[in-house]
């Protein structure tokens, strides 16, 4: 286990003017007010605003990609409707709400790396499990850095998602804590060296349970039924105009082709005409990390599709009520969860980074409190062990999560560098954080940028956090003139604990 402070953040201005082999090359990219006039113009059925990734620069754009442009289909059969093969399916159907249980594994952020086929494999694979064990409370979790450096991506290169799902097949991937992922917040490619010396035992393996056929772009029935066994992985053409998305159904409307990405499809609506979607790009892009596009776009969502199932004679044990890297401060209710098991006695193993290890036993019910108060503070990491009641008895251990407690009150310190006082700016630069923070993580890490009479212009965030973070500054958009670039260091609580600001001239070319 490598803890949380060991994985640093650097993200280099040679990351940034590079173009990944996947990404078309263009120069400029569309300004939010462009995008929304356009979109009245032509009365779309989708929204466009200020987003996460809105104002980056077009190179930037093209590292959140990574999915082959060859992999996305749009031939064949792709957008028609067959009536009588779909009039027995639901007019809305969302594995986000099944009887009002939510079995979609939480939104996740791929930074600055094209490890979206990983994303979308791991998650799809962490949804179908939720699904077969009916675990409602993000019971499992996969390692996106393990699947993406030992399968044999790169961020520069991205990867196929047929590589992604047949690796899971062949070798299995372990949780998160066995890989905590950093390729994104680093901004390059990983050695799977760094992964857990014991990954392959902690490893789950996926049978393949659906794909479309070779070579033609699959249906619009097709691809509801194979959605009804659980989430897909499928291939997207991305263009300019996607990066605005705020809400509503997308349809490519303006903007260059920007390259291929992977995501995954969770649900359709009839209404709609549209597909709904997780993308791997945080809560502050789109719907709060999802999105609808309509099944007949040119992006080709639903094209090509994979889908993942369990193996045969499949069980485990589930540790649910805390997810990965969560900060405690509270007293908390875990749960076990057994799948085609028969528990005899199960314990709670919490190990610190010195491997002292403290069990508590859960109660009758499968429960039990785990209270930070009994712990120093610090990073942990919680598994359940159970021997089953069955003969002969068998030993059976869930995933592992990371958890950090806190008890004391957090503290922080930021510096920017790499940017001087009053500096000019007429181009894309990457200043540098340097962060403290005691006794565990921040929750993120934010600049924002004000211009010169205090107005709010400008808001960037890096969610992984470490002793230097690096976050991009694009002056484009930005009126010429003096403005203040605020740093903040932010607690769990979303309290800012410590910052720092300087002064700089956006200027012309």
């Amino acid at each position: 286990m490598r803890p949380w402070f060991s994985l640093l953040i650097l993200l280099s201005a040679a990351l940034l003017s590079s173009t990944p082999a996947w990404a078309e090359t263009r120069t400029d990219s569309l300004s939010v007010t462009q995008m929304q006039t356009a979109l009245k113009l032509q009365r779309a059925s989708w929204r466009a605003g200020r987003t996460s990734v809105s104002d980056l620069a077009r190179s930037e754009r093209a590292l959140l990609l990574g999915a082959p442009l060859e992999d996305v289909r749009t031939d064949g059969q792709y957008g028609q409707r067959n009536l009588e093969l779909e009039s027995d399916l639901p007019e809305v159907f969302d594995w986000r709400d099944q009887d009002g249980k939510n079995y979609v594994t939480a939104v996740k952020n791929q930074g600055r790396c094209g490890s979206c086929v990983a994303f979308a494999a791991a998650s799809t694979f962490e949804t179908q499990l939720n699904i077969v064990t009916q675990s409602v409370q993000q019971g499992w979790s996969f390692s996106p850095q393990h699947l993406f450096s030992c399968g044999g991506g790169s961020c520069n290169a991205g990867w196929f998602p047929g590589s992604a799902v047949d690796f899971i097949a062949k070798n299995g991937v372990p949780e998160e804590a066995c890989f905590p992922y950093v390729s994104g917040a680093v901004g390059s490619d990983t050695s799977c060296k760094l992964t857990c010396a014991d990954s392959k035992s902690r490893s789950y393996k996926a049978s393949v349970r659906a794909r479309n056929k070779r070579m033609r772009g699959a249906s619009v029935d097709e691809v509801k039924q194979a959605l009804l066994g659980g989430p897909l992985v499928t291939s997207m053409r991305v263009y300019d105009d996607f990066y605005l998305y705020t809400g509503g159904v997308y349809r490519h409307q303006k903007g260059a082709l920007l390259g291929g990405h992977a995501v995954m499809i969770v649900g359709w609506n009839n209404t709609d005409q549209a597909w709904i979607v997780r993308n791997s790009w945080g809560s502050d892009w789109g719907e709060q990390g999802d999105f609808r596009i309509a099944w007949d776009d040119v992006s080709g969502v639903g094209g090509s599709y994979y889908g993942l199932d369990v193996t045969p004679g499949f069980d485990a044990v589930v540790l649910e009520g805390v997810r990965d890297a969560q900060i405690l401060r509270q007293p908390t209710t875990l749960r076990l969860r057994a799948h085609k098991l028969s528990v005899g006695t199960a314990v709670l193993e919490v190990m610190g980074k010195n491997k002292s290890l403290v069990t508590r036993t859960f109660d009758a019910n499968g429960e039990l409190v785990l209270n930070p108060s009994e712990f120093a503070d610090g990073t942990y990491t919680a598994q359940i062990r159970v021997m089953t009641s069955s003969s002969p008895s068998r030993e059976k251990i869930s995933q592992a999560r990371l958890v950090h407690m806190r008890n004391s009150k957090p503290s922080a310190t930021i510096k920017i560098e790499r940017m001087k006082q009053n500096m000019n700016v007429w181009s894309t630069i990457v200043p540098h954080f340097v962060v403290t923070s005691t006794p565990v993580p921040l929750a993120f890490i934010q600049y924002r940028i004000l211009d010169v009479r205090g107005n709010l212009v400008r808001w960037r965030r890096a969610d992984h956090t470490a002793d230097r973070v690096a976050i991009s500054l694009n002056p484009k958009g930005l009126v010429e003139g003096k403005h203040t670039l605020i740093a903040e260091a932010v607690s769990d609580e979303g309290n800012v604990l410590a910052s720092d600001r300087l002064e700089f001239n956006v200027t012309g070319d």
